[in-house]
């Protein structure tokens, strides 16, 4: 069963700070507090390398966006490839990385050729763009979609930008995925599209989403879906 979580927080409830904490970027992510030691997926954190951690997890955030390279030359596909092992660069045969022991199976490669053309045709601009027309054939791209695949990620809009973050976070199909203020810069038939991807097959029944927001409304989930709702503040979080 998933469980989603909203948090709502002020400036200064401690957010960013619990955020990095999960993903590894807080120094504090790998040393004993009080007595404890920070547990993620069952296992203390000091246990996960860093590159297996960010496998696991699907991050979209204004630091990640902030944080993107936009270099000339790195394509939309490229960036969403990058989601699989969780780095910046992309990298591997056919830009979809490598695994963490080394070089990819032929099995596995495809496998993930195949993840970056569905999360392209779930929320590529056939899903949010009235203008373009659609064609496609077997597992190929939808035609605007394998257009928009091969653009350079620096050239594309603020909420395109945005979209194919989203995109990066999903293509692994990772344990967790964290939704931090996951609209930001998109227009509304783009928060259209990938509410109802979400709902409709994006998250599947083995992964937990985090969902960060200001808003409920916000959130693509409601309570019968198993929405849970923390409140977070002073670095104090309960659930409502």
């Amino acid at each position: 069963m998933i469980t989603w979580n909203v948090d709502y927080f002020w400036l200064g409830s401690g957010k960013t700070t619990l955020l990095s904490l999960l993903t590894g970027d807080h120094p504090q992510s790998y040393t004993q507090r009080g007595g404890s030691y920070l547990e993620l997926f069952s296992r203390p954190r000091q246990r996960i390398p860093t590159p297996l951690l960010r496998s696991l997890i699907g991050v979209v955030s204004p630091e990640l966006a902030n944080a993107y390279p936009r270099r000339a030359g790195v394509s939309v596909f490229d960036v969403v490839g990058t989601g699989f092992d969780g780095g910046f660069v992309p990298g591997g045969k056919d830009g979809v990385g490598n695994s963490v022991e080394g070089m990819l199976s032929d099995e596995v490669r495809q496998w993930r050729i195949k993840r970056v053309r569905e999360v392209l045709n779930g929320l590529g601009p056939t899903s949010w763009d009235a203008d373009v027309n659609s064609f496609a054939t077997g597992d190929d791209l939808l035609a605007p979609n394998d257009i928009f695949a091969k653009r350079d990620f620096v050239d594309l809009s603020a909420g395109e930008q945005s979209i194919v973050l989203l995109m990066r976070a999903l293509v692994s199909r990772p344990q967790l995925v964290l939704l931090d203020e996951v609209w930001s810069g998109m227009d509304e038939n783009m928060v259209r599209a990938a509410r109802h991807y979400l709902r409709e097959g994006g998250i599947g029944p083995d992964q937990a989403v985090v969902v960060i927001s200001h808003w409920e409304e916000e959130v693509p989930w409601t309570v019968q879906d198993g929405l849970k709702i923390f409140k977070l503040e002073n670095g104090e979080g309960r659930e409502l």
